[in-house]
Parts: structure tokens; sequence; C-alpha cells
């Protein structure tokens, strides 16, 4: 599509909409788990969507394109060889109300796990790509932690296929930005062409989201890597790790964290195996062990630094690769993980407390 079509769907059609979508395609949406928290789940039921939610547990990002225990290769013996068999392509999948910040996220695994890598894309991740529809949903109540705002990750003007916006009683603005998500969208049993009014709705709420966040960065966005890097050996990131215990949390619900490893597991009758893809951490001790036993980030404090610098420094794609969920806020038993705090305390030249 060279231009974006919208629309507006009525709240009673949401659900059926999905239902139908459901009817030919898996579809991953936010529900309400039995611990009360949020997390995008496989629907099976389409009343069981909960497009009020603040944010998610764990960023939609790794459940689409690192799940768990994920086999990318098989191999087993036939006659003497090796035969190997990838992994089977991946279903169409709709991603339905992403926030604007997870979809930004995306344009990291892009630049890191896709396109940005040409030739070396990884090709099970440019499968699923292609093969998943972004359906976003506009935030209209910024989670506790947030700063997206100071990111510019708020917003999402491209990367989905869909972007909802509750409109209240006029129902969800549908803005459709793709041939993909036209497909999906006109799915729908009933719509209408947006009005006028309807956008100059969706400017104001988009407007006044952006005033609601509830925390702000302490430096622009574009003088933080010259402000790192000036302190790339500052005391801080040591005394800050002295709190670290290494679970890993931060990195487990970032995003834009895409690093993993690859494990083997072979069959007890060493006639068959399987490749299995895990999400890794820098944040854990043997992440840059070597060969001989050289360790390239020995300590915590080492960890921590290289976490900060890999966010606002190592640019992959974006202009930062944190996108102010604030999910690692929230998460972090030892209260260091704070994007905001760090760069506050830093700038302040005060101890961790």
């Amino acid at each position: 599509m060279n231009r974006t079509s919208c629309y507006i769907l009525k709240r009673e059609h949401l659900a059926p909409w999905v239902e139908k979508i459901m009817g030919e395609e898996d579809v991953l949406a936010p529900v309400l788990t039995g611990e009360g928290k949020f997390a995008f789940e496989y629907l099976k039921n389409a009343k069981d969507i909960r497009l009020d939610y603040p944010t998610t547990m764990l960023p939609p990002t790794q459940k689409v394109f690192m799940p768990a225990g994920e086999t990318v290769v098989t191999w087993k013996k036939i006659d003497g060889r090796t035969v190997f068999e990838p992994a089977p392509a991946p279903k169409r999948l709709n991603v339905f109300g992403i926030h604007p910040y997870d979809i930004h996220a995306l344009k990291v695994w892009d630049d890191v796990m896709g396109k940005g890598r040409g030739k070396l894309a990884d090709p099970d991740y440019v499968a699923k790509r292609k093969n998943t529809a972004i359906i976003g949903l506009d935030v209209l109540a910024p989670p506790p932690n947030s700063f997206c705002e100071s990111l510019g990750t708020h917003i999402a003007l491209d990367g989905y296929d869909i972007m909802l916006t509750d409109l209240g009683d006029s129902g969800y603005f549908v803005e459709v930005a793709t041939m993909k998500g036209l497909a999906v969208f006109f799915r729908a049993s009933d719509w209408e062409s947006a009005t006028r009014e309807d956008f100059i709705l969706r400017a104001k709420l988009r407007a006044e989201v952006a005033k609601k966040y509830p925390k702000t960065l302490p430096i622009p966005l574009e003088e933080i890597k010259d402000f790192l890097e000036e302190r790339i050996q500052h005391p801080y990131f040591d005394e800050a790790g002295k709190f670290c215990v290494g679970c890993a949390k931060c990195t487990i619900a970032c995003p834009t964290c895409t690093c993993c490893n690859l494990k083997e597991e072979p069959a007890l009758d060493g006639k068959s195996g399987s490749r299995v893809r895990e999400c890794d951490s820098c944040q854990l001790k043997c992440f840059t062990k070597m060969a001989g036993g050289a360790n390239a980030r020995k300590t915590p404090g080492a960890r921590f630094q290289h976490r900060v610098f890999d966010k606002f420094v190592y640019h992959h794609g974006m202009p930062a690769s944190c996108v102010g969920c604030g999910r690692c806020v929230g998460i972090c038993p030892a209260n260091i993980a704070d994007p905001v705090k760090t760069l506050t305390l830093l700038k302040e030249e005060v101890p961790h407390e």
C-alpha cells in the first residue's frame, strides 16, 4: 500500500473480528493470568483478550521470535549418513495489541537478526517476521515505570500492519498500513471509514498521553552516548554491581535483548537429536567465559556497565536500544536496573543506595 487507510471499528465488533482471525490463523494477545498479571498468550477464546493492559511481564518479542527451548534443526542417522532437517516453516501469526514501545523494539531485532544482517540474517527469524502480522495498540495509560516519551517510543509511526487507538465510546480507530494488514482487517464483519473528527480525537489522545509518562530521562537522548563514554570507568558501576544477584531478569524482561545460545540434545540411542535455541544473558558470569578460563567481564559491575552501554551506546538500528518500557525496573530484586535511576546517579555523582 502506498498510503494508509483508516477505519472505525465499533467496540462490540472487536471480539467477532478476533474470533474470525482465530478461525484461520493463530493469535497472540494480552490476557489476564491467574496470578493477576498480564501476559501475551495464544488465544483460545476471543473474549479473553485484554486491550486495557498496562504492560506485560515479558515482552512479546521473545515470545514470538525466540521462545524458550525452540528446536531449530533436527537430525537423524540414515544408512550411516547424518541427515539434517530444518524446523517446519512457521505458521501465520497475528500479534494483537502490541504497544508502540514493543513495536520499536522490533527495529532492534530486525537490525540484529533480520535485514540489518544482510546475507547473514537468521533464516528462522526472517521467516517468522514474514509470517507475522503486527496489530499495534496505542498506549493511553502509561505503565508505572515507563519513560517512553523521553525516547520517542510512546508513538509508533511505522513497523506495524495495523494500529488501533481506543477512542472510547466511538470504538477503535483502525489504521491499516500494509497489504498484510488489509487482509487481516477485512475479516471484520462491520466497519466504517474514519472521519475528520476521528483523526482529531486520535491526535488529541496521543498528545495527552505523552504528558502522562511517570519518568523522564535526566539527559537528552542525543547526549547520552557521549555522557556515558566519558564515564566508562566510573566507580558507580562497580558499586551498583555489588548489589546485583546475577538473576538476569533485566535482560529476560527486555524487549530488545536478542542474545541466545544453541545447544545439542542428542537422543539416548545416538541416532537422532535436535539443536535447540534458548535465551542467554550478558548478565550471567559464564556469558563471556572463553577457552582457558579467560573472562572479559568477570565482575557483576563490569556486566552491569555493559548492559547500560548496550542500551544507550552500542546502537542497534535505533538511537537507543532501550525503549523505555520499564519492565526491568519492576523486576530487578536489587533495585539497580532502572536506566533513569542509573543516569540520574551518574549525573549527580551520588553513590547507590
